[in-house]
């Protein structure tokens, strides 16, 4: 929840500063917005390992329409 309170603060500091003082908030933004980007990349490959492994199982090979392994 911290990465994209991080953007989010950061989008929001954006709009209150003057010209000159915007370059500040990017940082943040970016820094926020590659750990919420590689938390759901995580996320997605662990999920995809979880069904792989379910699926590699002998008694839950029938029910997907995989093989079971001798």
């Amino acid at each position: 929840m911290a990465a994209p309170a991080m953007v989010c603060l950061g989008l929001l500091g954006n709009l209150q500063r003057t010209d000159s003082e915007k370059l500040q908030t990017i940082p943040m933004v970016v820094i926020g917005a590659g750990l919420t980007l590689s938390a759901c990349g995580q996320w997605i490959v662990h999920r995809r390992r979880l069904l792989h492994a379910l699926r590699k199982t002998p008694q839950n090979a029938g029910a997907h329409g995989a093989r079971p392994r001798p």
